[in-house]
């Protein structure tokens, strides 16, 4: 009998085994699934990367009320030549004609409100042509003049404005979607000689972050868009990121469609810096009832805003009342999504965007400035 009980257990052994072994390999089976899960919804929640690498700065003071800042002639010389041969020169008086060796006649160059800059040389040389727009194709490398300030004469005296190396505004954020939530916003401009980045980020604790991030070139215009990226992380949500292309004359939005590239087209943070530049070369332009018109592309569309300046308000800040004026966006139609929102203006403090309310859909986020703006100056006129 002990016998038959040793065969019978001997003839299931393998049966046992091979049991076994079928439940392990489901088991690893299902533990390989379940990391393959777990590993791509960790993933589809990962930050996107970003393609623009950050310009660090540093800051060194902060920005105190003054005088509206105003733009001061930063313009380059000529290059002098000597004539290939003795050419007479016109004066206004009657006079012997000019040897080829005596030097060269300079003239002052004026740069008038509104009107074409314009260098004279001497009469042998040409006049030197209006530099092209900004619509025609833009040089890819630095540019020779990055036009750092331009000069209006007409302005009142005030503190001579050079782009600054760097600057941050601090904002508390209050919001609010189906309840209020609070939280904090920065926006930063970072410049490389003729190059600059300016970024809006804004968090909200447990709920979820937004990053808007410009970078491209300084010109006489203002600023130059090369590329555009967002990042949009809500909460339990896989992060949406948009990019817009600025190319020599079209610009590819996130969706893949190209669009024209209209003269002096801005990108949603860019144009906060554009804005105030415009402000600070033409302080005419921020008085109540005006309108500046501005082209915008965003993720899905391009469009041009019309900008109308509204009455003056003060805003109740941490570093005293600040006198601004309000810029609020007029557009045919508000989409989701669209970030663009009613800025304040302060001329007191370079005029910086002192507070920004945007509403978009059921969301409203109201950014008001915290603390004294933090700045690295720029060098002196003419200087990186």
């Amino acid at each position: 009998m002990a016998a038959d009980l040793i065969k019978r257990a001997g003839w299931r052994a393998p049966q046992h085994r091979r049991a076994l072994a079928a439940l392990t390999v489901g088991v690893v089976a299902v533990h390989l699934w379940l990391t393959h899960e777990v590993s791509s919804r960790m993933q589809e929640l990962a930050p996107p990367e970003l393609t623009i690498k950050r310009m660090e700065a540093t800051y060194v003071t902060q920005v105190s009320l003054s005088a509206p800042p105003v733009a001061a002639a930063v313009l380059p010389q000529p290059t002098q030549t000597a004539p290939a041969a003795p050419t007479p020169v016109k004066k206004r008086k009657p006079k012997p004609v000019k040897a080829a060796s005596a030097p060269e006649e300079k003239t002052v160059v004026a740069v008038a409100e509104g009107s074409a800059s314009a260098v004279t040389q001497a009469a042998s040389e040409p006049v030197a042509a209006e530099p092209p727009a900004w619509k025609e194709s833009a040089p890819k490398g630095p540019i020779p003049d990055p036009a750092y300030a331009q000069e209006i004469p007409t302005t009142p005296a005030g503190p001579t404005f050079i782009w600054p190396k760097a600057t941050k505004v601090s904002y508390k954020l209050e919001g609010y979607f189906r309840g209020p939530f609070y939280g904090t916003a920065s926006v930063e401009w970072v410049r490389q000689e003729n190059r600059y980045q300016v970024r809006l980020d804004a968090n909200v604790a447990l709920l979820g972050s937004m990053s808007m991030i410009s970078e491209g070139l300084i010109r006489r215009e203002g600023l130059s868009p090369e590329r555009y990226e967002s990042v949009n992380k809500v909460a339990l949500r896989a992060p949406k990121i948009n990019v817009v292309s600025f190319e020599d004359s079209e610009v590819v939005l996130g969706t893949g469609e190209r669009v024209p590239r209209e003269p002096n087209m801005q990108d949603p943070v860019s144009l906060l810096i554009h804005l105030a530049y415009q402000f600070i070369t033409k302080p005419q332009l921020l008085k109540p009832g005006n309108t500046i018109e501005l082209p915008l592309a965003y993720g899905k569309k391009a469009e041009t805003l019309a900008f109308d300046v509204m009455e003056e308000d003060v805003q109740h800040t941490d570093i005293g009342d600040i006198p601004a004026l309000r810029v609020k966006p007029r557009r045919t139609n508000q989409e989701k999504g669209d970030l663009v929102g009613e800025t304040w203006f302060a001329p007191t403090l370079q005029y910086l965007p002192i507070r920004i309310l945007t509403k978009a859909g059921e969301v409203t986020l109201d950014m008001k400035m915290e603390g004294a703006p933090q700045q690295t100056p720029g060098g002196e006129p003419g200087k990186p």
